[in-house]
């Protein structure tokens, strides 16, 4: 649900930024079921593990991982913030 009201109020989200969520769950609805009009998703992760062990035990929450509009980067959500502020349309925090 929260993926869904954030996009929904905007009125074009092209790019959106995903602040943790490491096992996936959000990134699933956005990038695989509801929002074809979201053209590029980023997530930001402090801890590759998370994402690792979803993909292996969560496949199921995972799968939007392996979709191509999606970038994963991990690092420091401020650092990676700061460094792309004004970027992204939608930032959902998780």
């Amino acid at each position: 649900m929260i993926a869904h009201i954030t996009i929904y109020s905007h009125r074009d989200p092209k790019k959106v930024l995903v602040v943790g969520g490491g096992v996936g769950s959000i990134l699933r609805e956005i990038a695989c079921h509801h929002h074809p009009e979201v053209e590029e998703i980023v997530v930001c992760k402090l801890d590759e593990d998370v994402v690792r062990v979803s993909k292996e035990y969560l496949p199921f929450l995972a799968k939007g991982f392996n979709k191509p509009r999606v970038t994963v980067h991990i690092k420091p959500s401020a650092a990676f913030m700061r460094e792309n502020q004004g970027t992204f349309d939608v930032i959902i925090v998780d």
